[in-house]
Parts: structure tokens; C-alpha cells; sequence
């Protein structure tokens, strides 16, 4: 993914997350992840390794691929409501 679309990797997950009305503490916990890591993510100041992405995506009950089609859509919608404005 190349680093344009990183940024919407926090907003994605953050999205997702409340969704599911988790805390960062239960994504944590479910993903096995420390809560300093979801806080990074969510905040865009960590890139995600690849084995982190599964471990989300597994902890949001879906899989890697419906993770990063999320994401991909939501980086989609973000360029639409920048045309509308430029």
C-alpha cells in the first residue's frame, strides 16, 4: 500500500472498531496487540506490519482482504469528497 493511503489505515480502524463498540483496551486484547499499538495505528504515527493487519482484522471479525477492501474504499470516498471540494 503506498503511503497516501496509510493515513486511512487509523481512520479505518477506528471506524471499524467503534462499530463493534470495542475500546482500544478489548481490540487489544482480542488482537493481541499492546493498547500503546492501537493507539499509534489508530493516530497514523505507526505503520502496520502485515501480521498486524491479520491480527485486526481478526479481532474485527472479518479477514485480511475485507480489511484492506475497507480501507482501500474508504482512501475511494476520502478522493471523491476531495474533488468535490477542489
Amino acid at each position: 500500500m503506498d503511503n497516501s493511503k496509510l493515513k486511512y489505515i487509523g481512520y479505518t480502524l477506528k471506524k471499524l472498531r467503534k462499530s463493534m463498540l470495542l475500546t482500544q483496551q478489548e481490540l487489544a486484547f482480542e488482537s493481541g496487540l499492546d493498547i500503546r499499538t492501537i493507539c499509534l495505528l489508530e493516530n497514523n504515527k505507526q505503520e502496520p506490519l502485515l501480521g498486524t493487519l491479520c491480527s485486526l482484522a481478526e479481532a474485527l471479525e472479518m479477514e485480511p482482504s475485507e480489511f484492506m477492501k475497507e480501507i482501500e474504499k474508504d482512501v475511494r470516498c476520502a478522493g471523491i469528497h476531495k474533488q468535490k471540494f477542489e
